[in-house]
């Protein structure tokens, strides 16, 4: 394939961000059935799309992906990014990024879908199973992404006064 084709194919971008999340290891009947259940694919892209974009708020994400994106309405956007942010924090991923994000976390109205306005850090463990996607997609060396996910996040987070 050449790099013209591989601009104007769709399936290009979107084999090589599947390859990078699910497949990075050996190739057996059973590849991606243990990436699946160690990040979902709305965990896949909410933790992706909050490092391309260092978007690292849930209201701020929230809002990327009602405002800017358009992809669903308010409300779904508000599930959307607490049920994966949550997802994530469950798995290990993503951490509040200080006490306060965490009571925020702790004592938010669960009748209301969103978590409000709350600063999260990608966890080591989280900047390496996602290290692959952004590295593909930014052309960076995966080493080099993982450290710098972490220090973005964590420079995000001191932006917003918490950590």
């Amino acid at each position: 394939m050449t790099s013209l084709e591989k601009l104007t194919d769709p399936s290009w971008p979107f084999l090589q961000s599947l390859m990078s999340l699910y497949f990075t290891d050996k190739v057996t009947p059973y590849t991606g059935t243990n990436e699946v259940k160690t990040l979902p694919p709305m965990e896949a892209l909410v933790l992706g799309m909050m490092c391309l974009t260092k978007t690292y708020n849930s209201r701020h994400f929230n809002n990327l992906l009602y405002r800017k994106y358009r992809v669903f309405d308010e409300r779904e956007c508000g599930i959307f990014t607490e049920a994966g942010i949550l997802g994530l924090i469950q798995r290990g991923y993503l951490e509040p990024a200080c006490e306060e994000a965490e009571k925020a976390l702790q004592e938010r109205d669960e009748k209301v879908w969103g978590l409000g306005n709350v600063p999260f850090v990608v966890t080591e463990e989280g900047a390496k199973r996602i290290g692959y996607l952004v590295a593909n997609l930014t052309g960076e060396d995966v080493k080099d992404v993982v450290k710098k996910l972490q220090a973005e996040s964590k420079e995000a987070a001191k932006a917003w006064g918490t950590y």
